[in-house]
């Protein structure tokens, strides 16, 4: 407990302040941003001091709620309507990768796309009238 109470200024902050808002992975990136590399948090690991804080009362047992689902927004169907709309026959591969030539995230904020993924934000944008 004496390790994780000298971290708890670089953690507790942000885990005050954005749980149960944001979803955990987004919190860790949050958390890791400000921190060197040898000083960052997993998830399972930031789980499992939260756990401690809240067992311990250091922390409201809220924080553990779970988290809201993500406001949707129309940016990524509509860039892959228009690319969709650009080249009909393009497969759902070769707009994995221009989305990643793009340096586009995913819906979940990663890097590597994947065509059920983007057969998602198709039909998404097919549903609001995109294509």
């Amino acid at each position: 407990m004496e390790r994780l109470n000298e971290t708890a200024q670089d953690w507790v902050p942000h885990v005050r302040r954005l749980r149960p808002d944001l979803a955990w992975e987004d919190v860790v990136r949050i958390i890791n941003g400000t921190l060197p590399e040898a000083r960052r948090w997993t998830q399972s690991r930031l789980l499992r001091a939260v756990n401690a804080y809240v067992r311990d009362g250091f922390l409201p047992a809220t924080v553990l709620d779970r988290a809201g689902p993500r406001a949707r927004d129309d940016r990524l169907p509509a860039i892959v309507a228009g690319i969709k709309g650009a080249d009909p026959d393009i497969t759902l591969q070769a707009i994995c990768a221009r989305l990643e030539n793009m340096r586009e995230r995913t819906p979940r904020g990663r890097t590597s796309w994947q065509p059920s993924s983007v057969k998602m934000l198709l039909e998404r944008a097919e549903k609001l009238g995109m294509i």
